[in-house]
């Protein structure tokens, strides 16, 4: 036998034992109504018709299924595994209500971690198979055992991992007694050393082994009550930890070290639609049972307790529905909104009178609303939700296309509406982080999604280009401020002036000639901010930021961030962008002696006579750097114009660039819909917001050509060009 047509081959099960038995040489063919459908023609030559249950189920009068039963030849792919593919390995079946697809993937990941070499179908895809199944030379053969039509007695493991049991797939258990019927005699099905690992915390696992002879079994229990842990894993949710433990049981059994084993966990990426994060705070999630609703839930509220998360919903099934209705009681309590859609209709021939209003009844939930439709949901999402809410997307219907049409009308911003010179092009992900546990999932987010990374400040001193950015936006949000005697740490996204104003009305001196500069304290650093005698550089102690290549915090000193004119190392070429700014620390002087708030006064006023606010008129602040020069220019330069001022530093003289934009004649001057400020001809502005980067270059191009054929001095640019 070695011609297998698979029918129905897209199916979550069925699409990675058709891969899989490829590998294991097998001639394979297949269709699905999602290709061109089903056709009796392809049974020509076959010698076995491998169907998923669901065509048993949905589609009994199907020419092509019937030509199959009539040729003998028709197997589920759960016997098909069983009895053909698994027949000379050693199974470990992971089997029980909740939670299967997960542990199934910690199990293979623990054995391929450690040289075994797996066969392994679960599912659900995982992306580093590439699939949802992977093909090993070794001897274990890992299963996800489902229960439904009785599947899992197909399989004869030698080792099971028993999560929990719960009432479930009304559809087919008619009682709670065939269900646990089923459990005993999949355990039944135990060959060689007959290893049981159970979950000793679960009700269901506890009423099943009171039934069973355990004396012909080697019983290993697992229990959350027995052990303390503090596993840091990166799926979320307690109902994950109550998984590794099975996970950890299993790699005692065969000879894996603990530390290991832990290893392994704790570096488990998770799988598809289980709390997938497909954008920046959107998460795709099969769940459908209440129980596992809540837990999931749960765990996401864990995980973001102060945050709005929205919970929408897609009731699996009417006949479950019915069953199961009591549950969803306190089901969705840990989130801020429910959205409860259409129930998705799975195999059932009747309604039951059920309704996703019974739902909503039956939750209790003080913020649920029903709705008929996608449409509906996504018009709901589009006028409620804001920049910074969760979503989770529940179901194992139609769910995963609910939530990618949420991704697309999310409201993610342009680099034009994030910028304070309100130029730029679209981009594909934008995520306000406002912690540091947010900051390293972000950048986790963005490396395994291979995206590039750009850190966003205040918006100032950035001139986009107008091209799409394929990465993803960070944009620090953290804004406390902390005081401690004459140190003052403040993170990132605290607006620069304010905590310069926090710093003045405790009378602390340092940055009161800083007052009115654009930006944020996280970005106040990078080009070392400075404005009428007084430079950032003077007063900053330390920083914290996250290297985002390395993906672990470091500590600055100033020496440490080599600090010059307007420059930093951040602006190096080689950590430009490689570093997420979180906090900084500035060593002040105290001093009631000096009128700080005077002077912070007369800077701000001097700034408003000087400079164009960008909250009023678009623009970057300062455009170009004040340039030095040599002792020869400066005496070119005396002999033209004798009210110019030079500024000596280190044998060198710095000057403004602002008077020699002004002399060129640019000041106030327009080009297209971009102009020169007509307070500051240091300042590019974007009057109406209608000029974009290309207009906003050509401006700057064109000033400084014309400065240097009439000066000979070359102006370069202080804002900093990027995806260009």
């Amino acid at each position: 036998m070695k011609r297998i047509h698979m029918m129905g081959v897209l199916g979550s099960g069925m699409a990675g034992i058709a891969k899989l038995t490829t590998q294991m040489g097998y001639e394979v063919t297949g269709c699905d109504l999602k290709m061109d459908g089903h056709n009796p023609n392809h049974l020509e030559g076959i010698d076995l018709l491998v169907v998923s249950p669901a065509i048993l189920y949905q589609e009994s009068e199907n020419p092509e299924l019937l030509l199959g039963k009539k040729k003998n030849i028709v197997t589920t792919w759960e016997e098909f595994l069983g009895n053909k593919l698994a027949i000379d390995k050693k199974v470990i079946a992971i089997a029980g209500t909740h939670g299967k697809s997960t542990t199934t993937g910690m199990v293979g990941k623990l054995l391929e971690d450690n040289n075994f070499d797996p066969l392994v179908v679960i599912g659900a895809s995982v992306k580093s198979w590439g699939g949802n199944s992977r093909y090993g030379e070794g001897e274990y053969f890992v299963i996800e055992a489902d229960e439904f039509n009785d599947n899992f007695l197909h399989y004869h493991p030698e080792i099971i991992i028993l999560n929990n049991i719960e009432f479930d797939h009304p559809d087919y258990f008619i009682s709670e007694k065939q269900l646990y019927d089923s459990f005993q005699k999949f355990v039944g099905n135990l060959v060689g050393e007959k290893i049981l690992i159970a979950n000793w915390d679960n009700e269901g696992v506890r009423n099943l082994l009171n039934r069973i002879n355990l004396n012909k079994l080697k019983l290993i229990k697992y229990s959350r009550e027995l052990k303390a842990i503090n596993y840091n894993l990166k799926v979320l949710g307690d109902h994950n930890i109550t998984n590794a433990l099975g996970v950890v049981k299993l790699g005692e059994v065969l000879g894996i070290s603990e530390e290991k084993i832990i290893s392994s966990l704790e570096n488990f990426e998770g799988i598809d639609r289980r709390m997938e994060e497909i954008a920046p705070n959107i998460f795709d999630d099969y769940a459908h049972h209440p129980t596992a609703i809540k837990a999931t839930l749960l765990g996401l509220r864990g995980k973001y307790p102060d945050r709005y998360i929205w919970a929408i919903i897609e009731p699996h099934g009417y006949a479950r529905t019915k069953a199961l209705l009591s549950f969803y009681k306190g089901a969705f309590d840990s989130v801020d909104k429910v959205l409860v859609g259409p129930i998705f209709k799975a195999r059932d021939k009747e309604t039951f009178e059920m309704t996703p209003e019974k739902i909503k009844e039956a939750s209790k939930h003080k913020n649920i609303k029903t709705v008929d439709s996608l449409d509906e949901i996504l018009k709901i999402v589009k006028a409620e939700a804001n920049p910074d809410d969760i979503f989770v997307i529940m179901g194992a219907g139609d769910s995963n296309l609910w939530a990618k049409q949420i991704v697309k009308i999310s409201d993610i911003p342009n680099f034009k509406s994030l910028t304070t010179l309100k130029v730029g092009g679209e981009i594909k992900y934008f995520r306000n982080v406002s912690s540091k546990e947010e900051l390293i999932e972000a950048v986790k987010f963005a490396k395994e999604n291979n995206l590039t990374v750009f850190i966003l400040g205040g918006g100032s001193d950035i001139a986009p280009s107008d091209n799409y950015f394929n990465g993803l936006v960070i944009k620090y949000t953290a804004n406390n401020i902390k005081c401690l005697q004459n140190k003052i740490t403040a993170d990132a996204g605290v607006i620069w002036d304010d905590l310069v104003k926090f710093s003045v009305e405790n009378n602390l001196q340092g940055l009161e000639c800083l007052s009115g500069i654009p930006g944020t304290v996280g970005a106040a650093p990078i080009q070392n901010i400075g404005a009428y005698g007084q430079e950032l550089s003077e007063t900053l102690e330390s920083l914290n930021a996250y290297n985002v290549d390395k993906q672990k915090f470091v500590t600055f000193t100033k020496e440490d961030c080599k600090f010059n004119y307007r420059q930093s190392i951040f602006k190096q070429k080689k950590y430009w962008q490689k570093y997420v700014i979180v906090d900084v620390t500035f060593k002040l002087k105290f001093n009631k002696d000096l009128d700080l708030r005077k002077i912070r006064k007369e800077t701000l006023d001097l700034r408003n006579q000087k400079l164009d606010d960008p909250k009023n008129i678009p623009n970057a602040g300062s455009f170009f750097i004040n340039p030095f020069i040599t002792k020869k220019d400066k005496e070119r330069l005396q002999k033209m114009f004798d009210d110019m001022k030079f500024y000596s530093i280190d044998n060198k003289f710095k000057i403004s660039a602002g008077y020699l934009i002004e002399k060129a004649g640019w000041k106030g001057k327009s080009l297209g819909p971009v102009k020169v400020s007509d307070k500051h001809a240091l300042v590019l502005t974007n009057p109406e917001g209608k000029g974009n980067f290309s207009d906003i270059k050509k401006l700057a191009d064109a000033i400084i050509l014309d400065v240097y054929k009439k000066f000979k001095i070359k102006l370069e640019p202080e804002v900093q060009y990027i995806n260009l």
